[in-house]
């Protein structure tokens, strides 16, 4: 993002600190200070925030806001969309008294006690089955003189402004604000049950997968081709016993839809799984530009530069991520990764030992074995090193998520017969290592019993796991080499390690 407001604003540093509410907006530092604590701001973000700032509490239209943060260029609008998400996240996140009001059909207004308030727009029509109808009845008494296509026409564009607001709380990647999503997502299904794109949105909000199953198909059964229900329907698929016809299928949702973020993030995690670093670049950007906000997102992009070999980057946007997302399992756990497997163990272990800043599900095997793995990749001490693979070893059978960890630490430092014992459980479901349990949210980061989802197999740290001469043999075990063959396309050369490519 360039650091210059377009039209009316000043360059970001050259503006004095302001107060919104209780919260304290720092221009040229690019921070939101609240209640609840301190956040960056993006440059845009910050852009648009000051812009309502200084419309007074009167409201900025799509047009205002991208003349006055975009130089009037042409964007989607989806960048509004999540950069309105961000504000709002921030203001969550710092516990600001201050909120953005999205005024259906016409913009968005700032908020805040010590913020003036401009004209108001008319309040929107009220919408529901009831008033829906009235509109049916309207439409044959009032045709003549188009003002029953009036009123559906508003009615049909307040439906869209919903759905539009609940694509800006599901963009945030926070559970709550999923379940808000899916609260206005229903909203217009209950005023218009054949809204095939409400179910299909409504598909996504849904955590629990029968009920997300239930949406997916009700949207297909009004449109066939509805983008967010078929990409839903190919992600909870765990049968997945051809794997280039499930690529395919999330190819074919991107070629109706190339900005469907879950057919983009799937695309980018498989192609991980697969060594297809490359292509996981790919989509994964193509997922971070249309939500570059997501938790999901950002996680693994940091992870994405690492493996790349661009620490600097990647440490940044881990930074940012843990910032963003303080106690988020999954950025917390990449921002050890990056610091425990660049040598940087001290940095991971005052991560780890910061407890009222730890993940809330951190479980104390966890804990103690990564205590165990970072002492012995600082100081390289034999004793050191077998006492991690002990501890390692004995975690690696409770869950899918320790055997993961036992794996890439082992493999680390250089102890590949550990690796490959816990390999073999985690797998392959044998030898003395097999998981009891998958854990609460492993089965959408590692393997599960038909589809290896192996994304740490791929990384750096596993550099000496894959140079093994018995990676071949786990590749064939797992399907992979199935799957490479069919497909005519094998991991990328530098994460290949011992894999010999068979045409």
């Amino acid at each position: 993002m360039d650091e210059f407001a377009s039209g009316t604003h000043l360059i970001l540093s050259k503006r004095a600190e302001l107060t919104i509410g209780k919260a304290i907006i720092r221009p040229s530092l690019r921070q939101i200070e609240g209640p609840g604590g301190l956040a960056d701001i993006e440059p845009r973000v910050l852009q648009v925030l000051l812009a309502l700032y200084d419309a007074g509490g009167g409201v900025l239209n799509r047009d205002d806001l991208l003349e006055q943060c975009w130089g009037g260029v042409v964007v989607g609008d989806d960048a509004i969309n999540r950069t309105i998400a961000e504000i709002r996240r921030l203001i969550r996140a710092t516990e600001a008294d201050f909120a953005i009001e999205t005024i259906p059909r016409v913009g968005y207004r700032l908020e805040a006690a010590n913020v003036g308030h401009g004209p108001q727009p008319a309040k929107p029509i009220s919408i529901d089955r009831r008033n829906l109808m009235i509109g049916g009845t309207a439409a044959l008494t009032l045709s003549a003189g188009g003002v029953a296509y009036t009123l559906i026409r508003s009615r049909r564009t307040e439906l869209d402004d919903l759905i539009d607001r609940g694509r800006e709380l599901l963009a945030s990647s926070d559970p709550a604000d999923a379940n808000r999503a899916a609260t206005l997502f229903n909203s217009v299904i209950q005023a218009d049950p054949d809204r095939a794109d409400a179910w299909g949105w409504l598909a996504r909000a849904l955590s629990d997968e029968s009920k997300a199953r239930d949406a997916a198909r009700r949207a297909l059964a009004v449109d066939p081709k509805e983008t967010n229900a078929r990409a839903v329907l190919i992600v909870q698929r765990r049968d997945i016993d051809e794997w280039v016809e499930w690529e395919n299928s999330l190819l074919r949702v991107l070629e109706d839809d190339p900005h469907n973020t879950l057919a983009l993030e799937y695309l980018a995690m498989f192609y991980q799984t697969v060594g297809r670093c490359k292509d996981n670049w790919t989509y994964g950007e193509l997922s971070y530009r249309l939500e570059p906000f997501s938790s999901d997102n950002l996680h693994r992009r940091a992870l994405r530069h690492w493996i790349f070999g661009k620490l600097a980057q990647a440490d940044k946007i881990a930074d940012q991520a843990l910032r963003l997302w303080p106690r988020h399992p999954y950025v917390w756990n990449a921002r050890l990764l990056i610091y425990a497997f660049t040598d940087r163990a001290p940095a991971a272990l005052a991560l780890l030992d910061d407890v009222p800043n730890r993940p809330p599900n951190l479980t104390q095997p966890s804990v103690d074995s990564w205590r165990a793995a970072l002492r012995a990749i600082e100081t390289r001490a034999p004793a050191d090193i077998k006492r991690a693979v002990d501890v390692l070893t004995a975690v690696a059978g409770l869950a899918h998520g320790l055997a993961a960890n036992a794996i890439m630490v082992s493999s680390y430092l250089g102890e590949l017969d550990s690796a490959y014992h816990a390999a073999e459980g985690l797998f392959e479901s044998r030898g003395r290592l097999v998981q009891k349990s998958q854990g609460e949210g492993i089965k959408d980061v590692y393997s599960g019993a038909a589809w290896g989802r192996t994304q740490f197999l791929f990384i750096p740290a596993t550099a000496n796991f894959r140079a093994d001469p018995r990676f071949q043999g786990l590749c064939e075990a797992t399907g992979h080499v199935d799957y490479w063959s069919k497909r005519g396309i094998w991991p990328d050369p530098f994460v290949r390690g011992s894999l010999r490519v068979i045409n």
